[in-house]
């Protein structure tokens, strides 16, 4: 008898640990009994701790992510504020706050789900640990999954990743006008994992964020639109390019052109010379996505200018 007691209490001496333990044997009651009712109270106490813990910490993670976010936000949005007032050629104000208000939104609300996501599995593994669960078959099958996974769905991961990095760093917004190593477009939806651009023709592309290696964005800030205007060779080049940019500024003055254009036409001179003819190059900065626009305009009253006063010989055209 006294052999088999010895080995149940050094059996017993893992579980029967502790401060509340050594409370109950204390209070003179026997050493089975403590250990059960240490059992029975600590691990279902253990588990609400843990639940509140994990509440607690997920919460106002979250909240001091979305805080922190918000204050970087802050910041951009003096920076903005600066260059649009710097910028005629930025968006107003009100439109930069809202623009940076949910692109910081977005970031906020994915950051604080995911840490919601990680302290809560931490949590549930803590609690299949403390209810006496073995985790150890359940961790190598969830490793095997997971790398099974990750190699299968490694193309995926990445976009994810990459469509959250152009959230994040704001490398364009929906409204925005994008150029790509395989589509140009308009861009009409944004999410983790794919934009959608909408082209000049009306045809949708659906662009996977990781395939966004090289990206131009022409709805920033200004641009600067070049009109080429060819003329036959013989034409004399002193008219020619007076008549081309005093008709440019005539159309830029045209109340339909004048809010797209922010400073006036500047005649550079010829561009390119050939046995041919010449070509004559305006530059003239512009809103972002209005060049086609703007040099429409201009090339039509060149075009009828170049004509009247008989400078494109052999009724040669500008060239478009």
């Amino acid at each position: 008898m006294a052999p088999t007691l010895a080995a149940a209490s050094s059996a017993g001496a893992a579980p029967g640990s502790g401060y509340f333990y050594e409370l109950l044997r204390a209070l003179g009651i026997d050493e089975v009994t403590a250990r059960h009712l240490q059992d029975l109270l600590l691990r279902p106490l253990s588990i609400v701790i843990i639940v509140l813990v994990a509440w607690v910490v997920s919460r106002y993670g979250a909240r001091g992510i979305r805080q922190t976010v918000r204050r970087v936000r802050n910041r951009a949005e003096l920076r903005a504020t600066a260059a649009a007032g710097s910028d005629a050629g930025l968006p107003d104000n009100a439109s930069v706050h809202l623009a940076l208000a949910q692109r910081v939104e977005t970031v906020g609300r994915i950051l604080a789900n995911c840490w919601r996501v990680v302290i809560w599995v931490i949590a549930i593994l803590t609690i299949l640990g403390t209810i006496g669960i073995d985790l150890t078959p359940l961790v190598a099958g969830a490793t095997v999954i997971g790398a099974t996974v990750g190699f299968g769905a490694q193309t995926l991961v990445k976009d994810f990743l990459s469509g959250f990095l152009l959230l994040a760093e704001d490398q364009y917004r929906i409204g925005d006008e994008l150029q790509t190593t395989t589509a140009t477009g308009v861009v009409e939806e944004m999410t983790l994992r794919v934009t959608r651009l909408r082209g000049h023709d009306g045809t949708v592309w659906y662009v996977p964020n990781g395939d966004i290696r090289t990206l131009c964005n022409l709805s920033r800030h200004s641009m600067i639109s070049f009109v080429d205007t060819f003329i036959p060779l013989g034409t004399a080049i002193g008219p020619a390019a007076a008549a081309i940019e005093e008709e440019a500024s005539a159309a830029v003055a045209q109340p339909e052109i004048a809010g797209l254009v922010l400073d006036t036409p500047v005649m550079l001179g010829v561009e390119q010379a050939d046995a041919t003819g010449m070509l004559l190059r305006l530059s003239i900065r512009i809103r972002p996505g209005s060049g086609d626009t703007v040099a429409r305009a201009i090339r039509t009253r060149v075009a009828a200018r170049l004509a009247a006063d008989d400078l494109l010989q052999g009724g040669a055209a500008p060239d478009a």
